[in-house]
């Protein structure tokens, strides 16, 4: 297979969708308008030894973790993940309680062989926490405030080709996916912001 000329910029149209308790996921909402996403694999190795030699490397992988940034903080997502509550005369932050398991929608743009693309993610069984602040005063120009999410993405387990029991593969081995990307060609891209994509093998 040929190399890929393929260079990713930009970070937009973020949606959330949180998991109900039936453990599927409800319509998309937008979250906010992005300023950037930074994913670093949470992954460790354990060697195994015998006669003074490695024979093997265990690797145990938690799925991603990362900070989501963006320019506003958006009640609906606030509310949904537990840390803003309607009280009288406003809105109050308050103390989190829970942990709210979610999927996580972003495009990247691209360039693919020289053609501008838009690539379409989703993150599964996502948890942020509360984003930090920082505010300062303008000086020679407007001081523009982002702000941060520290952010877990758990990843969900691989159904069969019929999505009705757990994918095991032929090691007796569960599969976790934790984002599921689609590009031009995939099919059913025009949609695949639409919901959260149902994870199913194309083999039983």
């Amino acid at each position: 297979m040929a190399k890929q000329k393929l260079f990713k910029f930009n970070i937009k149209n973020v949606k959330f969708a949180v998991r109900n308790e039936l453990g599927t996921y409800e319509t998309p909402q937008d979250l906010a308008y992005a300023n950037s996403l930074a994913l670093e694999s949470t992954i460790t190795e354990k060697e195994l030894f015998g006669d003074g030699q490695v024979l093997a490397v265990v690797y145990s992988d938690k799925g991603f973790s990362g900070t989501l940034s963006v320019t506003n903080l958006e009640d609906a997502y606030e509310k949904a993940c537990g840390r803003l509550f309607d009280v009288d005369g406003g809105v109050a932050d308050i103390k989190q309680t829970k942990s709210v398991p979610h999927a996580i929608y972003y495009e990247v743009d691209a360039i693919a062989d020289g053609e501008r693309i838009t690539i379409k993610s989703w993150l599964f069984n996502c948890t942020t926490g509360r984003a930090s602040e920082s505010y300062q005063q303008n000086q020679d120009d407007i001081t523009v405030n982002y702000y941060d999410y520290p952010l877990k993405v758990l990843g969900e387990v691989l159904k069969d080709s019929t999505g009705t029991y757990e994918y095991i593969d032929d090691k007796g081995n569960r599969i976790y996916v934790t984002r599921l990307t689609a590009y031009p060609d995939s099919p059913g891209y025009e949609t695949f912001g639409d919901a959260v994509p149902e994870l199913k093998a194309t083999e039983s």
